[in-house]
């Protein structure tokens, strides 16, 4: 595999560099390879490296003019080429070499990017772009300016956080940017559709002349392919760190995978502030260590029971400081039932105030920010059938979702419940299956299995839905209350309203076709309600 071009920091780097991947035994040739490279080109930097039960990480700091030529050294290093390709890095390295590049990022750190072929000075509507050969100098520049900015990471609850944020930041008269795993936005505007949560999409809303707070939904996979698009957040939030993604980028158990997630945290800015849950944990696993080698950061904690923390809740209340919001008053918790978007609403309100959003818009923005398609598509939206009965779509993806969905869902006086559940072949038999588990104590009184075609990632098709039916059987769920697979998602959304009665909830976890389930439900009458009960 050639070595990926790193931007900033990562879990190996803590800034721009390059990182490959290597067999572990292969690894000593290579070191001793990319000395004898480095000392060639008169590179002094020293390369790191992270074991892991697929290989071994090896990584190389470098100046951020010099991504590039890192890369190309790596690769060498590892592909045994000879001294005419080393020349070729060499050519690389004083082609790309730009001192002015360097004296930006000195001079301005946490306010200076560069991707697709620009360099950004400042932020949002401070943000002036040039392209990397015609740079000005730093004294040119003076002054240099940020806008206030969040990073949002976890397993879940990433993406309504995000939302909820840029919710409360209008509500406080900011034209907010965000990037999340449906799109790109700019106030109302979205600016891209799909899956944007990594540097790209960072670059993307901070280069904006509009945008004058910025909430980033940061994913794991995005940082540790490309590393931070640039340092010095105001605020980060790690949501929770639960198993998902298990073995991608040799993150093999959940302390690393914690660790990753305070990549984020290690670049907040001096005297940033980081939100954490209260309870223990993988985060709480890294966060000494974290505490240790930064501790002007200041860390707050939220709690969805009634326990220490900087925001809690208890069945009827949200508690803030000596100020309290009645959970009923706000919509996403769903009276408090959704245990998971009041955790969701503390991440959000703990880095607004820590932002600076004043509380009189935090409050008002939490009465109005709706669990609709509108506000918030695919997390919790719920729709009543001409009969009665409710439907609700979810993006839950993995085990932990499914289990807040499941606990949210039980919580509601119905008598009967469907199930329409499917995953992506991305994950590993066992966490397909421990997702099928997670929904049984649902007590479906029907599941509708689905494929999720596009995604099958190498898989046969069958083969995760037959994973899926394990995990459901081996969790209680009687094969006889088992139906499928259909062969897509709309098909089973239809499978799955067929016949509903009217004391029924019909939970829709979707991965691809939103659009698709809510024409679907429409067309049976179905219309959206904030409150299903």
């Amino acid at each position: 595999m050639s070595a990926r071009r790193i931007t900033g920091r990562t879990l190996l780097l803590d800034g721009p560099g390059a990182i490959a991947e290597v067999p572990t035994d292969a690894l000593r040739d290579v070191l001793l390879r990319l000395h004898r490279g480095m000392s060639a080109l008169g590179w002094s930097v020293e390369p790191v490296w992270r074991h892991h039960r697929a290989g071994s990480s090896i990584g190389l700091r470098s100046p951020p003019d010099q991504v590039r030529a890192t890369a190309d050294l790596l690769d060498w290093a590892i592909d045994g080429g000879d001294d005419d390709d080393l020349d070729d890095v060499r050519w690389r390295a004083r082609r790309d070499d730009n001192p002015r590049l360097r004296a930006l990022f000195q001079a301005f750190p946490g306010l200076v990017f560069e991707g697709e072929d620009l360099v950004t000075v400042g932020l949002g509507r401070f943000a002036r772009s040039f392209s990397r050969d015609a740079l000005p100098p730093p004294a040119a520049l003076h002054p240099v300016r940020g806008i206030p900015r969040v990073c949002v990471t976890g397993t879940n609850g990433k993406t309504t956080t995000t939302r909820l944020l840029a919710h409360l930041a209008t509500a406080a008269g900011h034209l907010a940017g965000r990037t999340s795993s449906d799109a790109v936005v700019i106030g109302e505007e979205t600016v891209e559709r799909g899956d944007w949560t990594g540097p790209g999409a960072t670059r993307r809303v901070l280069r904006d002349p509009r945008v004058t707070f910025a909430a980033l939904e940061t994913a794991r996979g995005g940082v540790l392919r490309r590393g931070l698009a640039v340092d010095g957040a105001d605020v980060a939030v790690l949501t929770n760190v639960t198993p998902d993604h298990g073995g991608e980028w040799g993150i093999d158990d959940l302390t690393v995978m914690a660790r990753a997630k305070f990549v984020v945290a290690d670049g907040l800015r001096r005297g940033g502030t980081l939100v954490v849950p209260a309870v223990s944990g993988p985060i709480h696993t890294v966060l000494p260590s974290f505490r240790k080698r930064r501790p002007d950061v200041v860390v707050q904690t939220f709690a969805s029971t009634p326990r220490p923390a900087d925001c809690w809740a208890d069945d009827g209340h949200l508690h803030v400081g000596d100020g309290r919001v009645p959970l009923s008053e706000i919509p996403l918790t769903f009276g408090g039932t959704a245990r998971h978007n009041v955790e969701n609403v503390q991440c959000a309100v703990l880095a607004g105030l820590a932002a600076g959003i004043p509380a009189g818009a935090i409050s008002r923005g939490l009465r109005t920010f709706r669990p609709s398609v509108a506000d918030n598509p695919g997390r919790m939206n719920t729709y009543r059938l001409p009969n009665g009965a409710l439907a609700v779509i979810d993006f839950a993806h993995n085990e932990d979702g499914v289990k807040r969905i499941v606990d949210t869902v039980r919580r509601w006086p119905r008598a009967r419940r469907t199930l329409l559940i499917g995953q992506a072949g991305d994950r590993t038999d066992a966490e397909i299956a421990r997702m099928g588990a997670a929904a049984a104590p649902l007590q479906p009184h029907r599941v509708v299995l689905k494929e999720v075609g596009k995604r099958l990632y190498g898989r046969s098709e069958g083969e995760v839905p037959a994973l899926m039916r394990q995990g459901l059987i081996a969790g209680g769920v009687s094969p006889a209350r088992i139906e499928g697979p259909t062969a897509d998602e709309a098909l089973g959304v239809r499978a799955a309203v067929a016949g509903a009665s009217p004391d029924d909830v019909i939970v829709l976890l979707l991965h691809e076709t939103l659009a698709a389930a809510v024409g679907i439900l429409e067309e049976h009458g179905a219309v959206s309600v904030d409150d299903p009960r």
